[in-house]
């Protein structure tokens, strides 16, 4: 019995309801179901709670999409009357001053307007400071109406003024000649200072009934629409075209011959803006450098040989190493080459067919050849005949490596540029036919150096001094492009040492990048207002306008690069949406 009762306290003891003690045996199958819809019931109040949660995190999610949607359809409403505002006020548009340079082409032949339309720049769509922009916009556009009001009252006045006193001189010399007075008695009268013609209008606008309060506010809103920029075209030189110049307006290919381009791909594997493209000499391989301290390598073949859309395309290896975002990527038949924000160049080799796109975490890259360190940011890297690489450098230099696996602590060349005893900062840099290293800066000035001796040759000035953001040499005359800050682009000839021709408002904001075709009359732009067009550049026509919003916007800025294939029909961009865009020719 004693045995019993001890049995029965520990069976009490293992359970009590609310499950087993530790270490406590089943003691028979009820109890054992009794544990399990306990612990069933937990379960189930653990995921109520969970869906509670979770309804409660989706609600707050729609909710903010709802105010997202409302945010925008505000922006757009904004900016749609923003436009209205524009368009009416180009519609009415302010005479240009006189001393304003004349355009150069057709437009300043006998039937060209001479008149220039004030233009306002369209509000971006990322709009950070709305109110007090449309707040700013809103008062130019209330001064130049006042002030076109104030010269319409004025002109008006002058004309019934000078109306009566031609008919008092008229009167004046009929009476003289009736009498027989000579009219060379007559005093002749001193020229008007500025001076004179202020204390004249005032005094005019006193006569008419106007306050002196209202001459002031016309003055001053004078002195605000003289502080508004109106965009002038640049007068190139006149005369037929000449040199090489001559020979690209000559080149004989027809509309016809000129490819097609087809979007096929979108290559979504960076993770921040794609700031350049560049292209394996003959190998359809594309080397794409991101701001997410990343660079990639794609593998094009499949695409140009079956000519389809793939369903997926992943990078065939990404490049890691570099400490700031990836600003230039530079592509040869043997090596691969980036640089970065740090001033740090990689020279990498090509991986390997079988080699995997990614490498262990904590391991460096095996395809790392060579490091190349800068005292600043590199902007742009060029690999010429496989031996040379230059990288532009935002210190004012650009630096000549030798292509090997040997330390090199300093470069073995560096080039300068100076205007007036000031250092130009490069933005690009190239190597023409001539052999000639040829670099763009941020004064829109063009330098050729000599790779042998390292001295300048020539420094070509930009007509319109706008920032130079991109060059590139024509495959085959002595001619360079650039695309610069103004929307423009520009056509040197380094034989006549000046800029020798100029397609301004090329594009709405600023002209990226540019790439000429093997051809060597299409060249291809890319801006920052999310457009890519196609050029005939003999004569300045849009061959293809590619449909808007080609890539995404990113605060001000949309597409970074643009890039021709030397030998097979592709054409890449990169943009600030981190898409690398692909086209079939």
């Amino acid at each position: 019995s004693v045995g019993i009762a001890f049995r029965g306290d520990i069976h009490r003891m293992a359970f009590n309801g609310m499950g087993y003690v530790l270490g406590a045996p089943p003691g028979n199958v009820k109890d054992a179901i009794d544990t399990i819809l306990v612990a069933w019931k937990s379960i189930e109040d653990e995921r109520l709670n969970w869906s509670l949660e979770k309804a409660q995190l989706e609600s707050k999610v729609k909710r903010l999409e709802e105010s997202v949607e409302i945010h925008v359809k505000v922006q757009k409403d904004l900016v749609q009357k923003i436009k209205m505002l524009e368009y009416a006020l180009t519609k009415k548009g302010n005479a240009a001053p006189q001393n304003v340079v004349q355009p150069f082409g057709k437009e300043n032949g006998p039937r060209g307007r001479s008149i220039r339309k004030v233009k306002y720049k369209t509000l971006p769509t990322y709009l950070p400071d709305t109110p007090a922009r449309i707040r700013e916009i809103m008062e130019e556009l209330r001064a130049c109406k006042e002030l076109k009001n104030g010269k319409k009252k004025v002109a008006k006045s002058d004309s019934v003024e000078s109306a009566k006193e031609d008919t008092k001189s008229t009167e004046k010399t009929e009476a003289k000649v009736s009498t027989g007075t000579s009219l060379e008695s007559e005093p002749t009268e001193k020229p008007k200072t500025e001076d004179d013609v202020k204390a004249e209008e005032k005094s005019k606008a006193v006569s008419r009934g106007t306050p002196e309060k209202e001459i002031e506010n016309s003055e001053s809103n004078v002195k605000v629409s003289e502080e508004v920029k109106i965009p002038v075209k640049v007068a190139l030189p006149e005369g037929p075209p000449a040199g090489e110049l001559l020979k690209l307006r000559n080149l004989d290919v027809k509309k016809s011959d000129m490819k097609k381009w087809t979007p096929m791909v979108q290559a979504r594997s960076h993770l921040d803006g794609v700031r350049s493209v560049s292209f394996h000499p003959k190998q359809p391989l594309i080397f794409s450098g991101s701001e997410d301290g990343t660079a990639k390598l794609w593998n094009m073949d499949r695409l140009v040989r079956k000519k389809k859309k793939p369903k997926k395309l992943e990078p065939v290896y990404t490049f890691r190493g570099h400490e700031g975002m990836v600003t230039c990527t530079a592509a040869s038949a043997k090596v691969l080459a980036s640089g970065d924000t740090s001033g740090k160049v990689i020279l990498w080799g090509y991986p390997e067919k079988k080699q995997t796109a990614y490498t262990e975490y904590g391991t460096c890259s095996p395809f790392t050849l060579n490091t190349f360190n800068h005292n600043d940011a590199v902007w742009s890297l060029c690999i010429f005949s496989s031996s040379m690489l230059f990288a532009a450098c935002s210190d004012g230099s650009i630096s000549m490596w030798e292509v090997s696996l040997q330390e090199q602590k300093e470069a073995a060349k560096k080039f300068v540029a100076t205007i007036d005893g000031v250092k130009q900062i490069p933005t690009s840099v190239t190597v023409g036919i001539s052999g000639n290293l040829m670099a763009s800066y941020t004064s829109g000035a063009v330098g050729i150096f000599d790779l042998e001796t390292g001295k300048e040759v020539s420094l070509m000035r930009s007509p319109t001094g706008s920032h130079a953001m991109n060059i590139q040499a024509h495959p085959f005359l002595d001619l360079l492009a650039t695309s610069n800050l103004d929307g423009s682009y520009q056509i040197f000839d380094p034989s006549q040492g000046k800029c020798v021709d100029i397609k301004q408002n090329a594009h709405r904001d600023a002209v990226t990048s540019i790439s000429i075709n093997e051809n060597g009359v299409a060249m291809a732009t890319a801006s920052h207002d999310m457009s890519i067009r196609i050029w005939d550049i003999r004569k300045h026509a849009v061959m293809v306008d590619m449909d808007p919003n080609q890539h995404r916007k990113k605060y001000d800025e949309a597409i970074h690069c643009i890039a021709y294939h030397p030998s097979v029909p592709l054409l890449a961009s990169g943009g600030a949406d981190s898409i690398v865009k692909v086209w079939l020719g």
